[in-house]
């Protein structure tokens, strides 16, 4: 049952972090194979978190972070 707060659908704050983790996850396998053996998945996959740390500070709007992390990653390790 989806929980509501006067009468609107409230999402689980978990259940976001969980949905944000797993694109991080999908975006460093992503920059992982484009980095061509440059970098293993957990080095890149540390960079993307880090730079969706710095990026969601500023970010406007959330919904390209992990790609925009994933490229800014990318940049860093591979060039």
């Amino acid at each position: 049952m989806t929980p509501t707060l006067n009468g609107h659908k409230v999402r689980d704050p978990h259940d976001l972090h969980a949905e944000i983790e797993a694109q991080l996850d999908l975006a460093a396998e992503e920059a992982t194979r484009l980095c061509d053996g440059k970098a293993d998945y957990r080095t890149v996959r540390q960079a993307v978190s880090e730079a969706y740390d710095r990026l969601s500070h500023e970010a406007k709007f959330q919904n390209f972070l992990p790609i925009l992390a994933a490229r800014a990653a990318h940049q860093t390790l591979c060039g």
